[in-house]
């Protein structure tokens, strides 16, 4: 078999079936993001009479009791990689993914991100059993063959970006590797019109939604807001958590605000189980990530029909329709200070909404996932058709 890429897939019914079978989900999901919601998605909208699910995670989080929830069976295995100083938490770590394999008896193995993949990929190796692997985020073939080291059926990239990241995966142990182009799917109600704020206003505000780290460009926003005349800056609503430096950086920016005499402007939610609660007190969001693989904000705004002021990063273009259904921007603080003046213009703001509704919809919804995603499964079974399970 040869390397090869495809963003439109093949037909779920290959062979004249559809893929039924069991999966087992693997995923380390050390903290609860955009990559575990993206999993509990895909989980969500299975068709169960076509798909019987196991997960086994590395920690517990809040996404074990969410799977228990949609009544998915959920195992807790330490994904360890192996290293000089991990030798035996490794074995330990492979021979307890290999009881699972042999009490469950997967068709499919679906990975849910490189770095959870070094058991899964061995074990799927070991017993005949096809692999699937999500890369969330940019990185070269070299380094993800690092984490998938003993192969994978297929690679699943969730941008362009992510897979012009990869390059070309020859001489790697992803040398014989399908790699597909599939987005995450928008996990909002399928029928009907995009829901829409049912709140009116008193004046413009932003949210914010994500983990309150650097890398998601939190300070770039505040910098931007304390540049704008007083009349002009929005009200801004920050929901995440500071989830890699034990609350430091969510200080540091407080007392960023403090100094700017902001604090009125801005409210800090904290974790928020239901979104639903940001999304209609908000103008629009921003995302103003300095780094973003994909950008699931101005996906899951769309179904309110709220748009997304985001960098001009990473996947970000291809959430986004500059001018269309939000704006990209330029991650400077004198440009997101001009860009912020934008959603004073509610007439836009309502335009630009409606159109995020529609395209999001039309190109990311839950039922199109499925479709593609069972139709990876059964490649993934008809290439390993004949190995010895």
């Amino acid at each position: 078999m040869t390397t090869s890429e495809t963003s439109s897939g093949i037909s779920s019914g290959i062979g004249g079936k559809r893929f039924q079978g069991r999966v087992l989900y693997v995923a380390r999901a050390p903290f609860f993001s955009g990559a575990e919601q993206a999993l509990l998605s895909m989980l969500r909208h299975l068709d169960r009479d076509q798909v019987t699910p196991e997960l086994v995670v590395g920690h517990e989080t809040e996404l074990v009791d969410r799977a228990q929830k949609l009544d998915i069976p959920v195992h807790l295995i330490k994904l360890v990689n192996r290293t000089a100083t991990s030798v035996f938490r490794w074995r330990r770590s492979l021979r307890q993914m290999h009881q699972r394999v042999m009490a469950f008896d997967p068709d499919v193995i679906h990975v849910n991100d490189v770095p959870s993949a070094a058991a899964a990929s061995v074990t799927g190796a070991k017993y005949g059993i096809g692999r699937v692997v999500h890369v969330r985020w940019g990185m070269t073939a070299v380094e993800a063959g690092w984490f998938v080291r003993r192969g994978s059926e297929s690679l699943i990239c969730i941008s362009r970006w992510i897979r012009d990241r990869l390059g070309n995966p020859s001489r790697t142990p992803l040398a014989d590797t399908k790699i597909e182009l599939l987005a995450d799917a928008v996990d909002w109600p399928l029928q009907g019109e995009p829901q829409r704020s049912s709140l009116t206003l008193s004046e413009p505000t932003i949210g914010f939604a994500g983990q309150i780290i650097p890398d998601k460009g939190l300070d770039l926003i505040i910098e931007a807001m304390a540049r704008m005349s007083p009349s002009m800056r929005p009200k801004l609503l920050i929901a995440g958590q500071d989830t890699q430096n034990d609350g430091k950086y969510r200080e540091k920016l407080i007392q960023t605000v403090k100094h700017y005499g902001l604090s009125d402007r801005i409210r800090w939610l904290g974790f928020l189980d239901d979104m639903t609660q940001l999304y209609e007190q908000v103008t629009a969001m921003v995302c103003p990530s300095r780094r973003e693989p994909l950008g699931l904000v101005p996906l899951e705004a769309a179904g309110f029909s709220i748009p997304t002021l985001a960098n001009r990063v990473g996947g970000l273009a291809e959430t986004i329709q500059d001018n269309k259904t939000g704006w990209l921007i330029e991650p400077t603080t004198d440009a997101w200070a001009q860009a912020l003046e934008e959603i004073h213009n509610q007439k836009k703001v309502d335009q630009f909404g409606h159109s995020a509704g529609e395209w999001t919809r039309k190109f990311f919804s839950p039922l199109n996932y499925q479709d593609r995603l069972m139709a990876i499964y059964k490649q993934c079974q008809i290439q390993r058709v004949g190995c010895d399970r």
